[in-house]
């Protein structure tokens, strides 16, 4: 970018908040946003789409790992070849990419066609969501990278306070493909945003992949993505079932279900700032072990808490703050560990993210079909009880500067 979009001071450093941060990084938390939605939105309607498309409900809520795979690897292959072009122009051409593939999804009749659909929006979201995340600890000062972080995150956790509830909704109304056409508008209108007022910005020589995947012979950071990846699979192992879930043993309504949504959701965005805050304050692996022993406590008393909706509530918005806010704490963490390969490793912290929200849905999806639904938050605890030990083994290993390229 021309110049760097900087928090604006009111004062001393202390008094900077992301309340008042360049405009410019909401838009950036805006694409974001739009690529949250259709990446999440059938996690709220798993039963209807599988009736409608004739398959089980854990092959629909496959839905899922396979955008976050794609998404997982195509990111950091499309950010090492579109490097040396120029940022907007490269911001803009994926945009459109994203919502041809998603309208796709409008019209594909079968459950195949529909996963193939989820391959080009998922590929284009990684591109769009790894540069937006880049920015991010780029633009801002390093006592206020982890916040600055959880804005970026916070496009996303948006997403699901607004996309899983609405995606409820809008199935309830009109059906559950005018989802992808609302997500196409939302892109549009990111596209717009991105013309109208993001600067050209020049391209800069690509980090070869090979390069980047060397950065994880360092034990500490190959460990910190590991975190990431548990942490994603124990939330996601619950969270991808989580509709079928309140159907089946809390014996919820679709009414009542986009309630459970929506304080999912606004807890994960409160958990995304109170991440980037306490990490900011008390460092990444303080913070992450926090969020992660809140996580598993939360996953692990869910089916005790489901005789109720007032009883699972709380323990619904508990593991949301929790799970979201883990993860600006562990890129905080890694940000701070290898400042000199910062952009690399939130783009790798980012695959391990998507590689954890795909296993999660895999193991989620055995768990329901062979065992019950009712063990699948046991499974998603256990994962991230694994990834706070492996927090504490990162913490205590040492790190020796990295040369890049």
């Amino acid at each position: 970018m021309s110049g760097p979009l900087a928090w604006r001071h009111g004062g001393e450093a202390g008094a900077a908040s992301w309340m008042v941060m360049d405009k410019r990084i909401y838009l950036l938390a805006f694409v974001n946003f739009s690529m949250g939605l259709v990446e999440m939105f059938p996690a709220g309607i798993l039963s209807r789409i599988a009736a409608e498309l004739s398959v089980s409900v854990s092959a629909a809520g496959q839905m899922l790992g396979l955008f976050s795979l794609t998404f997982a690897i195509a990111a950091p292959v499309l950010q090492v070849l579109t490097a040396r072009f120029e940022r907007r122009r490269v911001l803009m051409i994926t945009l459109a990419v994203f919502a041809a593939g998603t309208l796709w999804g409008v019209f594909a009749p079968t459950f195949a066609e529909q996963m193939a659909a989820r391959v080009v929006p998922a590929a284009a979201g990684g591109l769009m969501c790894g540069t937006a995340f880049a920015l991010a600890a780029q633009i801002a000062a390093p006592a206020f990278r982890g916040r600055a972080i959880a804005l970026a995150a916070m496009g996303i956790s948006s997403s699901i306070v607004l996309g899983v509830p609405l995606g409820i909704l809008v199935a309830e109304e009109i059906g559950w493909r005018a989802m992808y056409v609302l997500t196409v508008v939302f892109a549009a209108l990111a596209f717009v945003g991105v013309w109208r007022w993001l600067p050209k910005v020049q391209g800069s020589g690509a980090v070869p992949l090979s390069q980047q995947l060397r950065t994880l012979r360092s034990a500490k950071l190959l460990s910190a993505h590991t975190v990431t990846f548990l942490l994603m699979w124990g939330h996601f192992a619950m969270y991808a079932f989580l509709a079928p879930f309140m159907e089946q043993v809390v014996g919820l309504d679709s009414r009542w279900m986009s309630v459970v949504y929506l304080a999912f959701g606004a807890a994960g965005m409160t958990g995304g700032f109170l991440g980037g805050y306490s990490s900011d304050r008390w460092g990444g692996v303080r913070s992450v072990t926090g969020a992660g022993c809140a996580l598993a406590l939360a996953l692990a008393l869910l089916p005790f808490a489901a005789t109720s909706l007032w009883l699972v509530l709380p323990v619904v918005m508990l593991w949301g703050m929790s799970a979201w806010g883990s993860t600006p704490s562990v890129q905080h963490y890694i940000t701070s560990t290898s400042p000199e390969t910062a952009g690399i490793q939130l783009g790798l912290n980012l695959a391990a993210l998507n590689f954890g929200i795909a296993m999660g849905a895999a193991v989620g999806g055995l768990t329901l079909e062979f065992v019950s639904i009712r063990y699948n938050p046991w499974v998603g605890a256990l994962a991230v009880i694994f990834g706070v030990l492996v927090a504490r083994y990162s913490a205590r290993l040492p790190y020796r500067r990295l040369a890049v390229a």
